[in-house]
């Protein structure tokens, strides 16, 4: 999998690029606020069909314009792929249009075309952050090499907006309770959907996972569990209904599933020490790398984003090693200190100064 050139145009705050990327490393440089993350941002974008951070699409469009447009030259299996997406805003309203070989496409059946695993500062909570963290892992995850996936996620929570939506009409004495037996059977077959897809993967996973914390920390055994939905979950489910009239929400399903990570018999989240906690990371992301390749029979593009100065030499040394690996890289940094001098020199590098790039010195 190779990211052959790059274009955007109004794009946060490119108003126009044009980029060729090298086979391998690539390294932007520039100072924060300059649009480093933006560029990795917008090739997150056309791997997952949304943003990891903007809360609303129209952030993505750039100031003063209508639409941004992000296109892409993508080599997959030696073979020549074109992808676009345009973003345009009008008003209160957001709308996508997304074209692979020009053909057009929905945005729940782009994830899979351009593999990519994306590393930014925010992943570093992975380990020590909140459930919805480890979910989000797996979703990333799982929309790029599952067929189905997507559709099956957008499908619940759907669902689970109506059903709670339902709850609190019915509380509120303005329906029945029988309503919601249409809302339980779609979530009880969504769950087990998509419970199945979460477990399988962690279970290929977990021992990926567990080598490369091996090879970064040896002697350190990392253990990865998926906690998911009851087994019997239609009958929790209805033994849950008066919990849920109550609360007004829905307090079981995929919305609540979690990743248990522990080193050696603690749980990591708890008990790790900070350095412990990183190297857990890295040792997920890079399981992340192997599993897409495995499925897929491709290395997916890295995106490192500004990860490096937050990592010892060690946690360094392993994601760099992604380069050896053939896999194409791309990082940024404020500077060029982390990167040894041998990589640059094998690297493409550029610097980024107010959305323009170009070569440094």
């Amino acid at each position: 999998m190779r990211l052959v050139s790059l274009t955007l145009r109004n794009f946060r705050n490119y108003p126009r690029l044009e980029l060729e990327l090298a086979p391998q490393l690539n390294v932007f440089l520039g100072r924060n606020a300059q649009g480093k993350t933006n560029l990795l941002e917008s090739v997150a974008i056309l791997a997952l069909s949304s943003s990891p951070r903007a809360r609303r699409e129209s952030e993505l469009i750039g100031p003063l314009a209508a639409e941004a447009t992000v296109e892409a030259s993508v080599e997959r299996h030696g073979r020549p792929l074109e992808m676009a997406m345009r973003i345009s805003s009008e008003g209160d309203r957001t709308s996508k249009m997304i074209r692979v070989n020009g053909a057009p496409r929905r945005a729940v059946d782009l994830p899979g075309e351009l593999q990519a695993t994306l590393f930014w500062p925010e992943d570093l909570s992975l380990v020590k952050g909140g459930p919805e963290h480890r979910r989000r892992f797996l979703n990333e995850l799982l929309v790029q090499v599952e067929p189905g996936y997507g559709r099956a996620l957008a499908a619940y929570r759907r669902v689970l907006e109506q059903r709670n939506h339902l709850l609190k009409r019915i509380s509120a004495g303005q329906a029945e309770a029988a309503q919601l037996e249409v809302w339980d059977e779609e979530l009880i077959r969504l769950t087990a959907v998509i419970g199945s897809s979460r477990e399988e993967a962690v279970r290929e996973l977990g021992p990926l996972a567990a080598a490369n914390q091996a090879a970064i920390s040896p002697g350190e055994r990392l253990d990865v569990a998926y906690a998911g939905p009851p087994p019997d979950f239609a009958q929790a489910l209805a033994t849950a209904r008066s919990e849920d009239l109550r609360r007004g929400s829905t307090g079981l399903g995929p919305h609540r599933d979690d990743l248990v990570i522990r080193i050696g018999e603690q749980e990591a989240r708890s008990f790790a020490s900070q350095g412990q906690q990183r190297t857990a990371v890295v040792s997920l992301k890079l399981a992340e790398s192997d599993l897409i390749e495995r499925r897929s029979g491709e290395r997916p593009v890295l995106l490192l984003d500004d990860v490096l100065s937050e990592l010892d030499a060690a946690r360094r040394a392993a994601l760099l090693a992604q380069v050896g690996s053939g896999g194409q890289v791309i990082v940024t940094s404020v500077e060029a200190e982390p990167f040894p001098a041998s990589l640059i020199e094998l690297a493409r590098v550029l610097c980024i100064e107010a959305g323009q790039v170009s070569p440094c010195g």
